[in-house]
């Protein structure tokens, strides 16, 4: 179920899907290239009607989509469960996807990029102001770099919630640094937005499923949700789908409150009808996650190593390793099938 690369899954996510007997379509998010016979594109399968509705969405930051896109694969091949209709995104940022970034062409973080109609495309928290020179050095990367020395003074002086959410919550002042939320809506989230209600058109119920990696510990999965701590909607997930079940701005464990994210997105286009449960897969502590993404991104605008740094980004997103696969085939099963469940039996 796994690929190595962004064409192969999108090969046989389409071939997949045919096989099933799913209505597909694509949206061209970038053109094609000198040479090039198509464009980088998201794809999005549709099988089953009626009002209770699955979306299963993959690849939104870029080299964490070929988790997301397994799952979807191995999904797809089973029968489809009666009375539920399930629509798969398959890659919403396949750029990322293609050229082993977190980002899209712009350089924009995709969760960070779906801000509502009154939030402006500016500001920078002062803690990633004060940290940005530790976080996105104008210069090449070098052999050997400290950042997490750095970093780790940096969290027992300052607590790590803060510190966490200041630095990777969203910032919209520095164009080349890390979590940049970009300058306006970006092509892909603005596809995204346009036909998502055609896709869920009639849908009284949805369960959207949202698969990410690189929080956590390794193997194992969160459901991070938008809902107060102790709330009664935080209650009834728990009761749902588990231990695995926390919100965004917990202020402990893996959780941070982010800005312009597509939870947020989903609820102003389909209010109190859709829950979305942003699945994220363990792999490797959080400070060399970090420290992956940094010189990746270093390298990226100012030059250095690049097969280390591309390296590195894999590993701290899709380790190459089987057991690690399965866990999260295993995984994400369970949560469909949570999720699944939930549909059958009430409201979402």
């Amino acid at each position: 179920m796994f690929h190595p690369s962004y064409v192969q899954a999108r090969t046989a996510f389409r071939a997949t899907a045919q096989r099933a007997g799913a209505t597909l379509e694509t949206l061209e998010v970038v053109p094609p290239g000198p040479g090039e016979a198509e464009g980088l594109t998201m794809d999005i399968a549709m099988l089953g009607d009626g009002p209770r509705a699955l979306v299963l969405s993959s690849g939104l930051h870029g080299v964490e989509g070929f988790a997301g896109s397994a799952i979807q694969l191995q999904f797809l091949s089973e029968p489809l469960p009666p009375g539920i209709r399930v629509v798969f995104l398959h890659t919403l940022n396949p750029f990322g996807m293609h050229h082993t970034r977190r980002v899209n062409e712009s350089n924009v973080d995709l969760n960070r990029n779906f801000l509502g109609p009154s939030e402006d495309y500016a500001g920078c928290d002062d803690a990633y102001r004060a940290m940005n020179h530790m976080l996105n050095p104008a210069r090449a990367t070098r052999a050997v770099e400290f950042f997490v020395f750095e970093a780790i003074w940096k969290i027992l002086r300052h607590g790590m919630p803060k510190l966490k959410t200041a630095l990777v919550g969203g910032q919209y002042t520095f164009d080349k640094g890390l979590f940049f939320g970009g300058a306006q809506l970006e092509r892909g989230p603005a596809l995204l937005l346009e036909h998502l209600p055609r896709w869920l058109d009639g849908a009284e119920q949805i369960v959207h499923i949202d698969f990410h990696t690189g929080l956590g510990k390794s193997g194992t999965y969160k459901l991070l949700i938008e809902a107060s701590p102790g709330s009664r909607e935080h209650i009834r997930l728990r009761e749902e789908y588990g231990e695995a079940i926390q919100p965004w701005d917990a202020g402990h464990g893996l959780a941070y409150k982010i800005t312009g994210g597509l939870p947020e997105a989903m609820a102003r286009l389909f209010d109190d009808r859709v829950c979305v449960l942003t699945c994220e897969f363990g792999t490797l502590p959080a400070l060399k996650v970090i420290d992956a993404l940094r010189e990746e991104n270093q390298q990226h605008h100012w030059g250095g190593d690049r097969a280390r740094a591309k390296r590195k980004l894999i590993s701290a997103f899709r380790p190459d390793q089987k057991k690690w696969e399965q866990s999260i085939l295993t995984g994400g099963r369970q949560v469909i099938d949570q999720a699944l469940a939930t549909l059958r039996a009430s409201d979402c």
